[in-house]
């Protein structure tokens, strides 16, 4: 029985000459796949548009929940949640292509409805594109993207000297695993401690916004087993040498 589903756009992959398919993160079904037949092909009026399924739009549309390796077919649909700024905002749309990337890599680990996770890309979205100067949101993001994957940093013993990337916790001890020291552990550890509204406040050379990246990638990597480091994001730091 179809009912209305909302997700976000994820990644599309074409098919045959004219047909698309679509993977979303839906809030009812978690992670769909969907064949759109046609849409790439003729010039007869659709009701579906190619441009509806950007990365992490927020749709809506009719549909069943399919079976694992089933595709479900979209014949409509439309934006729930139009952006008013990232569709031209060089930065913003360089950070929604590097974290649909990466969300598309997580929800596959999950395959089940993550409600938690849905309402807070619906909140995240919605700031990125109220807010005027982006600043570190993509690594807050992804920090804050662990409480909902099972592995948030423990920072319970928040003064220790280290960081174990693989244990997930501080540590007075230099550890055998991959680790972080320094200035590095001390911007882990108040990134996780700040508010979205406040990380205006934060200031980060470049090259320290690489760094912190690279860490938080690799986090990723040791507790995610399929994880892979985005394509996108030697773009999205070329993106952010500029000013």
């Amino acid at each position: 029985m179809k009912s209305t589903v909302h997700a976000f756009a994820l990644h599309t992959l074409r098919y045959g000459d004219s047909s698309l398919i679509v993977s979303c993160f839906t809030k009812q079904y978690g992670l769909q796949s969907y064949m759109l037949r046609g849409i790439l092909g003729g010039k007869r009026k659709k009701k579906v548009s190619k441009s509806l399924f950007e990365p992490l739009n927020l749709v809506a549309f009719e549909a069943s929940k399919t079976g694992a390796n089933k595709l479900g077919y979209l014949n409509e649909a439309h934006i729930l949640q139009p952006y008013t700024a990232i569709p031209f905002d060089l930065k913003k749309k360089a950070v929604i292509f590097f974290l649909a990337e990466v969300i598309y890599q997580i929800v596959q680990e999950e395959q089940e409805a993550n409600p938690d996770l849905f309402s807070f890309l619906e909140k995240r979205m919605r700031w990125l594109d109220q807010v005027e100067n982006i600043g570190l949101f993509h690594i807050k993001f992804l920090l804050d993207l662990t409480r909902y994957m099972g592995f948030y940093p423990n920072l319970s013993e928040n003064k220790a000297p280290y960081f174990d990337l693989q244990e997930g916790c501080m540590s007075h001890h230099k550890p055998k695993h991959p680790f972080i020291e320094g200035p590095t552990k001390d911007l882990w550890v108040l990134l996780l401690g700040t508010d979205f509204d406040k990380l205006q406040s934060i200031r980060l050379s470049h090259k320290g916004k690489m760094t912190l990246l690279e860490c938080i990638l690799n986090y990723f990597k040791l507790h995610l087993q399929q994880f892979k480091i985005p394509k996108s994001s030697a773009v999205l730091n070329e993106v952010f040498k500029t000013p």
